[in-house]
């Protein structure tokens, strides 16, 4: 579970010399504000401003924010990429526990309300929004949004790891409404057009169709990593 870290590169900083703006990252497992509620394991607290994936996937991200800002004056925001293999030990381990009877507990039970209102924290294998062999340990994968000139996420339908039927792409403009099902289209055809391969259940979920690293990877993710591999 170990690849080279000469074979991840830090997209954010990429983006810096290859995009006429670059691309965001807001690692948001790095924070308590996502479906668990605290930060994950293999993520160092605060964190976040940065997002590592392999050159070809990092390359060809900087592509689609290009084609993003020429066509539709849109830009990307990367809340995931290169997940160490830890962080989802950490998922399936919290996916089986009790909610806790105490402050930490109450937190996650507002954060259900928000991630995964229908459904209870064990079936989110089962039902496919968490992978025990998670695409994001290989680097090719990222999970990211849309957003304006004035840095707001547009209108997707659905908030980022929301875990329901809403988030999938089949939906139609009857289920999220003509502004949403736009955006999702522009961000879809976005990413498919530069070898980005969108997951089903997840319109944030894209994988890149050259996978490089063949064994996932656990490194994690701190303050000395930003900025790696891009002089």
């Amino acid at each position: 579970m170990f690849a080279p870290l000469n074979e991840l590169f830090d997209v954010a900083a990429l983006s810096q010399k290859l995009c006429p703006e670059p691309i965001q990252a807001e690692l948001l497992y790095a924070t308590p504000y996502n479906f668990i509620g605290r930060p994950i394991a293999g993520y160092v607290p605060g964190v976040k401003d940065f997002a590592l994936l392999t050159r070809v996937a990092a390359e060809a991200l900087c592509a689609v924010q290009n084609n993003l800002l020429q066509n539709h004056n849109l830009r990307l925001r990367i809340y995931d990429s290169y997940r160490p293999k830890r962080a989802v030990n950490d998922f399936m381990a919290w996916s089986n526990e009790p909610v806790a009877n105490n402050e930490q507990g109450r937190f996650e039970l507002i954060r259900k309300k928000i991630h995964y209102p229908h459904i209870e924290k064990n079936q989110l294998f089962e039902l496919g929004y968490v992978a025990e062999d998670s695409q994001h340990c290989y680097g090719h994968t990222v999970d990211l949004v849309l957003i304006d000139d004035k840095n707001q996420e547009v209108n997707l339908g659905a908030c980022f790891d929301f875990m329901d039927t809403l988030s999938h792409i089949t939906c139609t403009a009857a289920d999220i409404g003509e502004e949403a099902l736009h955006h999702r289209e522009i961000l879809s055809t976005a990413m498919q057009k530069f070898d980005f391969v969108p997951y089903v259940k997840e319109f944030w979920h894209f994988s890149h169709a050259e996978k490089t690293i063949l064994e996932p990877i656990d490194i994690i993710i701190s303050e000395d990593l930003k900025g790696l591999n891009v002089v």
